[in-house]
């Protein structure tokens, strides 16, 4: 059994993986499913990224079909929904029991009006039109589905529907309008006898639903889908990745390799350090649950599983000052890393809770420490250029790269695009003098 893929809070967060309620979450990004199953569907593949590179291709490949296709989810909303209210509303496993139940809900509509009755013949009612139409698109995506990966999926949707069970549902011709007894007796067969077959077509249908809601949104955004690799030698090779949430980001190449597992990465505040990380992260992530990507390409080798160090908060309830919250956050992610695991690790300015003196000290070590593992692949930012210099000189396996600023007199401006080397832009006291912070200090203090 595959092991699971590990991350924590603190990665999901610094990321923005998760929240149904978040507009600005990745999961909110893609969630535009029309059932409660299939967002809860969804929910489940967000909380649960694959580790096997055949699985991680087949659901790929699938995505892939639907973002090709361009299907059309089948049912209406509203009609659905009482569908699916009627049919997980499982009845007496006795037809005997089932007709009484019956005509006690209709005696108690004839003699006080009660509503149960014809709530129940409705959702009767919206189970069939919705397995009809369940059939129909089965139909007419079996052409298109012969020789791919959802082929055996429509074959085995369209062998439930036209199970002796069920097929008494296209050969009546009652249009709806079901005597009582008939309805009686039809609706024991969805509600017991088939209710089995009708749990797995409801999966079915929730499947289809997270397939069309997220490939929709692929195929607008022209997001494209990473080639999963088995686990052997460390390589994630991505070609222009920019993040899916930031209007007309720009787009970088990122390669980790075994003989190159580490990327150091400077630049000036605001130079984009941070959300070209998150870029990567969310990539990678994704990647692994075979979605469509906002990248060029992408191929990767399976990971075990991936932790950041973004947003690192303090702990008052523990008394850990910002600082020390981050090297206990870096001490556990050791942890980590020596269990042999492959990990995905990725710093944001390391240790910045502290001095100058002692963050460069720190971020070399740590760095130079972290780099021998060949088998994790590391992100390290900082904008203390001193300790890139440092572990240049002192380690090979670290590519080095930088985002510049652009000078325009004495605005600075941010291409936000990678350049091979280390960052030597010192803009912090400039941003500080255009925003004008002494003059208006010294303002106030010359007030009488």
């Amino acid at each position: 059994m595959d092991k699971k893929f590990v991350i924590d809070k603190q990665t999901l967060e610094d990321l923005n993986l998760l929240g149904k309620y978040k507009s600005n979450s990745i999961y909110s990004l893609f969630n535009h499913t029309m059932t409660r199953g299939g967002e809860m569907s969804l929910e489940r593949m967000f909380l649960n990224p694959l580790t096997n590179a055949a699985e991680i291709n087949s659901r790929k490949d699938v995505l892939a079909f639907f973002q090709q296709a361009g299907f059309t989810f089948p049912f209406v909303k509203e009609e659905f929904d009482i569908a699916e209210r009627y049919l997980t509303n499982i009845d007496s496993k006795n037809i005997i029991g089932s007709v009484f139940n019956n005509f006690k809900r209709k005696s108690l509509k004839l003699i006080a009006n009660n509503e149960e009755f014809d709530l129940l013949q409705n959702g009767f009612v919206a189970a069939i039109s919705i397995l009809k139409k369940l059939e129909s698109f089965m139909k007419g995506m079996e052409n298109q589905a012969k020789s791919t990966v959802y082929q055996k999926a429509v074959e085995n949707a369209l062998r439930i529907l036209h199970d002796k069970n069920l097929a008494w549902i296209y050969s009546d011709a009652s249009n709806g309008e079901y005597k009582f007894w008939k309805f009686a007796v039809y609706d024991h067969k969805l509600r017991y006898s088939a209710a089995g077959l009708v749990i797995e077509l409801l999966n079915l249908i929730y499947d289809l639903d997270v397939y069309i809601a997220v490939t929709k949104l692929g195929r607008e955004r022209g997001f494209v889908y990473a080639n999963a690799e088995d686990k052997g030698k460390l390589n994630i090779d991505i070609k222009g990745v920019y993040h899916p949430c930031v209007p007309n980001a720009v787009a970088n190449d990122i390669h980790l390799d075994y003989e190159s597992n580490v990327l150091f990465l400077t630049g000036a505040n605001m130079a984009g350090k941070s959300t070209l990380m998150k870029s990567f992260g969310v990539s990678l992530y994704l990647a692994h649950m075979g979605f469509p990507l906002a990248v060029k390409s992408m191929d990767f080798t399976v990971q075990d599983g991936m932790y950041t160090s973004i947003n690192v908060p303090d702990n008052l309830n523990l008394g850990y000052s910002h600082f020390y919250a981050e090297v206990i956050r870096v001490k556990n992610i050791a942890i980590e890393v020596s269990s042999g695991k492959n990990l995905m690790i990725m710093f944001d300015e390391l240790f910045k809770g502290t001095n100058v003196k002692d963050a460069y000290d720190a971020t070399v070590a740590v760095t130079e420490a972290f780099s021998i593992i060949r088998e994790c692949a590391f992100i390290v930012s900082t904008h203390i250029m001193e300790a890139g210099i440092n572990l240049k000189e002192r380690c090979k396996n670290i590519s080095f790269k930088y985002l510049p600023t652009v000078m325009r007199g004495s605005v600075p401006e941010y291409t936000y695009t990678l350049n091979d080397g280390i960052s030597d832009d010192r803009h912090g006291m400039m941003i500080i003098n255009n925003e004008k912070i002494i003059e208006i200090i010294k303002r106030t203090t010359e007030q009488p």
